[in-house]
């Protein structure tokens, strides 16, 4: 009995924060369990509240969030570097840009890649026929638009705070309330930054939820055509099973051992699949479409980013832009942490500009590729996959196509492989911020402990098997949605304080005033940028 109280005694758990989000993710699930078709309603009731009446304040914020980190990047801010002068960063570009994309984007990729185009055809914005030859040209742009550079500018904007707390101001916690500390103060470390820290973690678990839930039936689907087993319950809760000790590993491997060999191996396999269907598939449309879509989402880019459809009332923008814009809302907190913990040495404008530009050109690769080969297949008429999508749904089209490609049976096992191992570095991604927000104190080199990394991950994966035997998967699919609405009003509350702790820091420091007498006699007064001085820091309380 005293080697387990000694055990979690050196897992250095916040109990404060561990238990009471415990208590309500249970709180949830087993209502849902119970009865998961009334849960499905009510939850469908909150979304569809949600997304009309806060539709256009997601869609404001968004943008906003993405011209704020701009302008951090391109402005004197930008040249901060995330810890002391001389530090250098702990991962090469490749693997800590890697590692970034895989903690957000990677695994739902896996999901709508080959197939969000084709709904994109067959539901089409901007006053598009449905199914017409405009409809196909477009429905690339979608796909670049909502994986894109905006998603990326809410995934980023936790991460600066954080990493500029720990790396600069060398604070002792990982948590997102510590980024709160420019506008709360002292504030951030009582009840208040629990209860910010304990909807982030509710967040990540919707988040979460969504991901698994629109990705166990894809995978025991592909399970069942790569080993002619049948898909069942069984199956999926064996999918659960096998992901839930992949991650796992990963986790209590810990970030250079673990999560960053995952990461690598998923890019490499990721790529070698990509070339693969670049060079055997329709070459010359995927590049015309490309270009194409990259134009096409240049010309209607703020059309897109503040549609709303008040008049015709389609419901596009509900269905799909908000609804993407919340779920990378729920995941912000994830990412940022994630983010901030793999950035020391890196300065502001670098992790702005290379995560945004290099996680979006990631992103549209897939898309390009992918989803450049299920519109040529559906308009030449190579597959109709439409039909597919309509009457079976994601997994069946998904397997056709797969199943369509050269070399298919070898093909389907290595895109299994890449899928599984996708999911995994999202979900061990997941656990290691979990394990890292529920810990009493962590400074900027350390890791949670391996105990606290295995119990977040273990919750992740029976959580996901308890709803599926419940019943009750479907019904938080959307459940990034609801989570996500307190992260709307954080996000600002973030950008607020993260400007309040730089100008407290640096004030005017990267500018001297000089006056110059021009030709004509007039006396101009000119700013000049320095280089980044030690900034004179606040301190910050132990806790």
């Amino acid at each position: 009995m005293s080697t387990t109280n000694s055990a979690f005694a050196r897992a250095n758990i916040d109990y404060y924060i561990f238990v009471p989000a415990i208590l309500f993710i249970l709180g949830l699930a087993i209502p849902i369990g119970l009865n998961p078709a009334g849960a499905e309603a009510l939850a469908g009731g909150l979304i569809t509240a949600i997304t009309k009446s806060l539709g256009w304040l997601y869609l404001l914020g968004a943008l906003a969030l993405f011209f704020f980190l701009l302008w951090l990047a391109f402005g004197p801010y930008g040249r901060i570097r995330l810890g002391r002068p001389e530090d250098k960063p702990d991962y090469s570009k490749f693997n800590w840009l890697a590692m970034i994309f895989c903690s957000g984007m990677a695994s739902s990729i896996m999901n709508y890649a080959f197939t969000e185009p084709l709904y994109f055809m067959q539901g089409p914005a901007l006053g598009i026929e449905a199914g017409s030859n405009r409809a196909a040209e477009y429905a690339l742009m979608y796909s670049f638009f909502h994986w894109g550079i905006v998603a990326y500018g809410i995934y980023l904007l936790p991460a600066i705070p954080i990493a500029y707390m720990v790396f600069v101001k060398k604070a002792n916690l990982f948590r997102l309330s510590e980024a709160f500390v420019g506008v709360l103060g002292e504030k951030a470390y009582g009840p208040i930054g629990k209860v910010i820290d304990i909807l982030v973690i509710l967040g990540i678990i919707g988040g979460t939820a969504t991901t698994l839930g629109l990705s166990v039936p894809v995978l025991s689907t592909l399970f069942s055509g790569t080993f002619g087993v049948a898909d069942s319950f069984g199956l999926q809760v064996f999918v659960l099973a096998l992901w839930t000790t992949i991650f796992t590993w990963s986790v209590y491997q810990g970030l250079s051992k673990g999560i960053q060999i995952l990461s690598r191996i998923n890019v490499l396999l990721a790529l070698a699949l990509l070339v693969f269907v670049f060079l055997t598939g329709p070459t010359l449309f995927i590049l015309d479409l490309t270009t194409d879509s990259l134009g096409l989402l240049a010309t209607n880019f703020f059309r897109l980013a503040l549609s709303t459809d008040p008049i015709n009332k389609g419901g596009y923008p509900q269905a799909w832009t908000i609804f993407y814009w919340a779920w990378w809302l729920a995941y912000a907190p994830m990412v940022g942490l994630f983010t901030a913990r793999i950035s020391k040495g890196r300065t502001i404008r670098e992790l702005i500009l290379y995560a945004m530009v290099y996680g979006s050109l990631g992103s549209w690769v897939f898309f390009a590729v992918w989803g450049g080969y299920s519109i040529f297949a559906q308009t030449t008429g190579a597959l109709d996959l439409s039909s597919i999508l309509a009457a079976n749904g994601m997994p069946a089209t998904i397997l056709a196509i797969v199943q369509a490609q050269p070399l298919g049976k070898l093909f389907m096992l290595l895109f299994l492989v890449l899928f599984m191992v996708f999911t995994a570095t999202t979900m061990d991604s997941s656990a290691y911020v979990l394990a890292s927000m529920s810990s009493k104190s962590l400074r900027g080199d350390e890791e949670p402990s391996r105990l606290n990394r295995i119990v977040w991950a273990v919750i992740l994966g029976i959580s996901a098997i308890a709803m599926l035997m419940m019943g009750g998967l479907k019904a938080v699919q959307s459940s990034s949605v609801v989570m996500a609405t307190p992260m709307v009003f954080l996000m600002a509350l973030l950008a607020v304080s993260l400007m309040r702790m730089l100008k407290a820091d640096y004030g005017n420091a990267f500018a001297t005033r000089h006056f110059v007498l021009q030709p004509s006699g007039k006396v101009t007064e000119v700013l000049v940028v320095e280089d980044q001085p030690e900034p004179q820091l606040q301190p910050v309380t132990a806790h």
